[in-house]
């Protein structure tokens, strides 16, 4: 093998690698959702690890579930773990420039049980909360 063909093996072989660990990067932290309170009563749900100034939505269902969003949805094969039968959005809000998105609400008798979970503009979604 000539030294040109090696060296140009040798690149292939490093641009290879590099697009190998872009790959295999590990995928941006995914927002948490806490909730603070006691039900029923006053309630703090916080979204933390959003897009700064990013808009964050906040969704409840008495039941966990699972759904995938279908095509031509902007958030298509996003799922979600709530039952989207009886999915209810009860609140927007844009995150503050640290990413920290607040909802303040009162959560009536009939939210005890519930389940709350969020979802970025960019269609990030939080782990599932239940309102206790």
């Amino acid at each position: 093998m000539s030294a040109r063909r090696s060296r140009g093996f040798t690149r292939w072989s490093l641009c290879a690698a590099g697009a190998l660990a872009l790959w295999s990067a590990p995928a941006l932290a995914q927002p948490v959702l806490t909730l603070e309170g006691s039900c029923p009563g006053r309630m703090l749900a916080q979204v933390s690890g959003s897009s700064p100034r990013g808009v964050v939505r906040l969704y409840f269902s008495p039941h966990r579930g699972s759904y995938a969003f279908p095509p031509f949805h902007p958030c298509y094969g996003v799922e979600i773990g709530l039952d989207p039968r009886r999915i209810q959005h009860v609140g927007t809000t844009r995150a503050d420039q640290a990413g920290i998105a607040r909802f303040n609400g009162d959560a009536g008798p009939a939210a005890c049980g519930g389940f709350l979970q969020a979802m970025s503009d960019f269609c990030e979604v939080t782990n599932v909360v239940q309102i206790e």
